[in-house]
């Protein structure tokens, strides 16, 4: 193309001229007369062309995500003489496109050669727009005569790169349904900003260096703010407790706030109160969430669970039963029965597809109504009695899962439950063990609380047996009590006197924890009656030595040795060596309570030995605290620093945070016995911020101890790693 400027005619009243941008030859006329129409192929408008301004006007109703908003503008910035790709994804209705329309909107000034705008119609009723629909319209918006734009996708996508070259503009790709659809759109400026939503994650455009933002749902105050813009913040102020619990059962999800606000504009007689009652049924929720022939949340589920493929679809459907709420992808392919590589494919596509929730890495959740869609999904298209079997099979791999950590944590110990052992465990070793039956807690008390809710009776009770390390070692005490008195009410009606038996011995040491004597007592006396009636000599060795624990607690110590005595006789015949163990460790502490120390010394010596030959590190760790107490108390501080900081070095390993604490305390007597202050007042400083965290009941005491340490010199400095 060449720009030509024609000289004038000499006539002054005559002008024989043209200014423009003419493609090919120009000819010019002799002498025309009355005017002339000439169609100059490809000749563009004189004069710059304005620039275009597609984006879609900013939403009537908008809330500001502040911390969204904050991360765009720190992306915008930091790409300043480059381009810049965020893709902005999330579940349908999420205000995904509202978002970015109103924050467009603040930026006009920063893109002075135009805004580019395309709905790619990824969930819309007809099919995806395609690339080369939309970058025809864009070179049209960019100036280009429509005579010269091709057909050739590869050709169209040349001129949009020529057209775009040295551009700085910003493009809105809103509803895209792939990366292969948006990488064709990418313009060539160096200075664009192209902001891609989508309910997909579109990973593929990390490739093209894109920052992936997730719209999750508004909180509280946010939604609030949503409906105050709505319905005027008088009416939300007059009934807020309402306003907050409509907010919390639409799950923070705009569209779903917006058709409760629709709902209580078209009916300006009703209360907020009425909508929140609606909303609190269950099954009644998503379809209160509908505007009569128009706007549904079901609907906008519906659109994307109508893409996935039928393996996706019977994952969606099934986990929506999962009893707990964030769950990992090994109970995932339990209860579809399918191989692990082969569910992790399928989870990934849900989460790309935003229909599950990925709070941290391998964890996954549904957001509220999405669980609520596809139960309904499951109730219309599975049969119960398969819906039933995926729970229990979903039930069942968490019970294995946890007698297997019950296993690997406490070795030796005996099970009333003969279930067997089961491989693939997602865990190893002592420590790990630990961590995911500390992870998996509310799955491990949910599902326990479904088996109960389901009268699976056998499986309720024997959650009793194989959740005992997590509360020895954790000791979170409201789980303990609520999930032992399942378990003893299941085995009740199950008819099963021993593991009736086991359950309420173990429900009465978690009472004796607690210092609830008078309970502890009636749970543990019903257990030995029970023992004795089916001759179960291991629950009645277990049951002796419980009481036995109790007697001690009420300062009958004499009682006490007594019956550790009489349970480790028993132990003896049995062949339990775990029990022998635990026995002889009494034995010690109630001699040590009686200031028989060198005789608790040896009991307790031979009791840590007895655990190590389990082998049971954990267990030998517990006893040296008792075995350091008592080298303490026997004037024997520096025995006591050998065997505790051993324990502690094995405890710490192990991850319970409630017996480093102890271990620590214990420590840090062992050094002030030995004068060895700064040590000492190390360790009970650690002990309290543990006890702190994990709201033991010994943090006034320890800070009276602390307190009562002489004041440290001027030049000395706290020694951590002593400890």
């Amino acid at each position: 193309m060449s720009r030509q400027k024609f000289p004038m005619h000499p006539d002054p009243a005559v002008v024989n001229a043209v200014e423009g941008t003419v493609a090919g030859n120009s000819v010019q006329a002799g002498v025309v007369h009355g005017g002339v129409h000439v169609h100059f192929a490809g000749v563009e408008r004189a004069g710059p062309e304005p620039a275009p301004d597609m984006l879609p006007g900013a939403p009537r109703f908008f809330v500001e995500r502040d911390r969204i908003a904050e991360i765009l503008r720190e992306i915008l910035a930091d790409s300043v003489g480059r381009s810049a790709i965020v893709v902005v994804s999330g579940v349908g209705g999420a205000g995904k496109s509202a978002l970015v329309s109103h924050w467009l909107r603040s930026f006009e000034g920063d893109f002075p050669d135009g805004a580019l705008y395309a709905d790619l119609g990824a969930f819309s009723a007809r099919e995806p727009t395609s690339p080369s629909q939309v970058l025809e319209t864009f070179v049209r918006a960019l100036g280009t005569a429509p005579e010269l734009i091709p057909a050739d996708l590869d050709q169209l996508r040349s001129l949009y790169c020529e057209v775009t070259s040295g551009k700085r503009l910003v493009l809105f790709l809103d509803d895209a349904v792939s990366a292969a659809q948006v990488r064709p759109l990418l313009p060539h400026g160096e200075s664009c900003l192209v902001v891609v939503t989508s309910r997909y994650r579109l990973s593929g455009l990390g490739l093209q260096g894109a920052h992936f933002l997730d719209v999750g749902p508004l909180q509280q105050a946010e939604s609030l703010a949503l409906l105050s813009n709505v319905l005027g913040p008088e009416r939300v102020q007059r009934e807020l407790p309402a306003a907050r619990e409509v907010a919390d059962l639409c799950g923070g999800l705009p569209v779903a706030l917006m058709v409760a606000a629709a709902r209580l504009m078209a009916h300006r007689k009703w209360s907020l109160q009425r909508i929140a009652t609606d909303l609190q049924d269950e099954r009644r929720r998503l379809p209160s969430l509908a505007l009569r022939g128009d706007v549904s949340v079901k609907a906008v589920f519906d659109i994307s669970y109508r893409k996935l493929t039928s393996e996706q679809a019977e994952l969606y459907r099934v986990l929506a039963d999962h009893p707990g709420t964030t769950f990992g992808p090994e109970v995932a392919a339990a209860a579809v029965g399918r191989a692990l590589p082969e569910v992790l494919d399928g989870i990934e596509a849900l989460v790309e597809a935003n229909l599950l929730d990925e709070p941290a890495e391998n964890r996954f959740r549904f957001h509220d109504l999405l669980r609520l869609h596809a139960r309904e999904q499951a109730a219309a298209e599975m049969p119960q009695d398969e819906r039933t079997a995926s729970v229990r099979r979903m039930v069942s791999w968490y019970l294995d899962c946890a007698f297997g950590a019950d296993r690997l944590i406490t070795p030796g110990r005996w099970y009333i439950s003969e279930r067997d052992a089961v491989a693939d465990l997602p865990f190893s070793s002592v420590a790990t063990a630990l961590e995911w039956l500390e992870q998996e807690r509310a799955n491990l008390v949910q599902a326990q609380r479904e088996a109960a809710e389901r009268d699976w009776s056998g499986l309720t009770w024997q959650f009793g047996e194989a959740m005992w390390s997590l509360f020895v070692y954790r000791k979170h005490y409201r789980d303990w009590l609520d999930t032992s008195e399942l378990a003893v009410r299941a085995a009740e009606r199950e008819g099963n006197p021993r593991a009736e038996s086991r359950l309420r011995g173990q429900f009465g040491h978690a009472l004796l924890n607690l210092h609830r004597l008078d309970e502890g007592q009636r749970e543990l006396t019903r257990a030995m009656v029970l023992a004795e009636q089916v001759g179960d000599l291991p629950s009645q060795a277990t049951a002796t030595s419980r009481l036995g624990i109790l007697a001690k607690q009420r300062g009958k110590l004499d009682e006490a040795l007594a019956m550790f005595r009489r349970a480790l006789e028993l132990d003896h015949r049995l062949g339990d060596r775990r029990g022998a163990a635990l026995r002889t460790r009494r034995i010690g502490e109630t001699l040590a309570a009686s200031g028989r120390y060198e005789e608790a010394i040896g009991e307790l010596s031979r009791s840590v030995d007895l655990m190590l030959e389990l082998p049971d590190p954990g267990g030998a760790a517990r006893v040296s605290t008792f075995l350091g107490e008592t080298h303490v108390a026997a004037g024997h501080p520096d025995a006591a620093v050998t065997a505790l900081r051993k324990a502690l070095t094995v405890m710490r390993e192990i991850g319970s945070n409630f017996y480093v604490a102890e271990l620590l305390a214990a420590l840090g007597a062992a050094h002030e016995r030995a004068d060895d202050l700064e040590a000492a007042r190390s360790c009970l400083w650690q002990a309290c911020e543990l006890y702190e965290e994990i709201g033991g009941p010994h943090v006034e005491s320890l800070r009276n101890r602390l307190a009562e340490l002489p004041p440290p010199s001027s030049d000395a400095h706290s020694d951590n790693s002593r400890a």
